[in-house]
């Protein structure tokens, strides 16, 4: 409540004080100087889009130019092809590294699984059939080692294109035992 007393009392104030300035008169020494402004004389009511002619004459209006409507035209929405975007990872691989490791560990495998049968075996007879297992897991390790860089190869060129090359219509294969330029 005390707050719309409050409000009350500023919206009185300013309202005063409007009026107070709109009711100052200007100094009457200058009402005869050129370039004096002096107020105008009060309305009684305001009016609202006034045209003042000269001579009493009002101006003819325009005739409006009505432009025909254009038809709206449809817009045909555009269909782009789907676009593809091919990623191709160049790093240096070396193959050679690739195959040993896969035997390697194809032979540490194989180790382990030899030493599992030789010690679960109760008279615990032939010790070399270790070493069996062991070379059986070299060759299946380098076997997977060759298998993982063909199949590497195989990718790249997937990735890189070379699937998408015209092929030849008609596959010539030849052997050359023998170059020679005469």
């Amino acid at each position: 409540m005390k707050a719309i007393k409050m409000m009350g009392v500023a919206v009185v104030a300013v309202a005063l004080s409007a009026s107070a300035a709109s009711a100052k008169v200007p100094d009457q020494s200058t009402k005869g100087a050129p370039g004096a402004v002096s107020p105008l004389p009060k309305a009684g009511a305001v009016a609202d889009n006034v045209v003042v002619t000269p001579q009493g004459t009002t101006p003819a209006p325009q005739p409006v130019q009505v432009q025909p409507a254009q038809p709206v035209q449809e817009v045909q929405p555009v269909v782009t092809p789907p676009q593809r975007t091919y990623v191709t990872e160049d790093k240096p691989h070396n193959y050679m590294s690739t195959i040993a490791v896969s035997a390697l560990m194809g032979g540490v495998l194989g180790v382990l699984v030899g030493g599992a049968i030789y010690y679960l075996d109760t008279p615990r007879e032939h010790p070399g059939r270790i070493g069996y297992w062991a070379a059986g897991g070299v060759l299946v390790g380098t076997g997977v080692g060759l298998i993982n860089v063909i199949s590497d190869e195989h990718r790249a060129d997937t990735a890189a294109g070379a699937s998408r090359l015209p092929t030849d219509p008609v596959p010539t294969y030849r052997v050359g035992l023998l170059n020679k330029s005469f």
